[in-house]
């Protein structure tokens, strides 16, 4: 006797890899085969999938159209069936995927758009105020560490795929495809339950990957000397690190001697 669990298994093997196992335990009708059954499953469920790919990536649907979004879609899914329990996921490794189509600007879209949405979705935290820093004692300023919001998430765009972003979500014509010869850092992270984002300086990129990789305030300010002079440094990492707590990037500051 067959059991639930094997008839499951039969049945996901046939949708995931075609297998023809689970034929002989579907009836047969004189108006509809079984073969024509599952036929008809599988063709509703990649059809979910797609719908689900289209409502993680709805720009970049928009960008090139759904027909031509569908035909790259069915390719994703032939190549990376679903694996996770929740469909939210499915397409995680859309961007991967283009890219190894050599369609880079595409693939960076899709890219922005899934950081979008996965900074929607992260979970809550709380946020570090301008009144809490003014408990930190000036002498222990240098010994600062920070936890980035889980929200944050920090990329780099060689293409202008955020101003293509934005006209279309504004529903107006996107610029042309434009690359620049070094690509753009940006922020991207949740305020406000939106998903919000901004380009960053030089500067300010690699203080922020310094902070979310662990370093303290002081490596900061040593790390800045790069671009400012050491009078100015210590001034110019404290406008950072306000423009920071103002845009609630941080959840929590520790002390090393706390870290220890």
């Amino acid at each position: 006797m067959n059991t639930l669990f094997s008839l499951q298994e039969m049945f996901q093997n046939y949708l995931l890899s075609d297998s023809k196992i689970i034929e002989q335990h579907i009836v047969n009708s004189e108006k509809i085969s079984a073969a024509k059954r599952l036929d008809i499953y599988r063709d509703a469920y990649r059809i979910r999938l797609i719908e689900c790919l289209a409502s993680n990536y709805p720009t970049l649907k928009t960008y090139i159209g759904f027909k031509v979004f569908q035909t790259i879609g069915n390719a994703y899914l032939e190549k990376n069936p679903s694996s996770y329990r929740s469909i939210r996921w499915f397409g995680d490794n859309f961007s991967s995927f283009l890219k190894e189509l050599a369609e880079d600007c595409l693939a960076e879209l899709a890219q922005f758009e899934w950081c979008l949405s996965v900074a929607f979705d992260a979970a809550d935290a709380k946020i570090v105020t301008m009144e809490e820093m003014t408990r930190v004692s000036p002498s222990s300023w240098a010994n600062m560490r920070f936890l980035p919001h889980p929200s944050l998430q920090q990329e780099c765009f060689y293409w202008n795929i955020v101003p293509i972003w934005q006209a279309i979500a504004n529903q107006q014509t996107p610029p042309e495809p434009n690359k620049k010869l070094q690509p753009v850092s940006w922020v991207i992270w949740r305020s406000n339950y939106m998903s919000r984002f901004y380009s960053l300086a030089a500067d300010e990129s690699w203080a922020l990957n310094a902070m979310i990789q662990g370093a303290n305030f002081g490596e900061i300010c040593a790390g800045l000397c790069e671009w400012h002079d050491e009078e100015q440094v210590g001034m110019q990492a404290a406008s950072l690190l306000k423009g920071w707590i103002q845009s609630e990037l941080l959840s929590e500051i520790k002390l090393d001697q706390e870290s220890s």
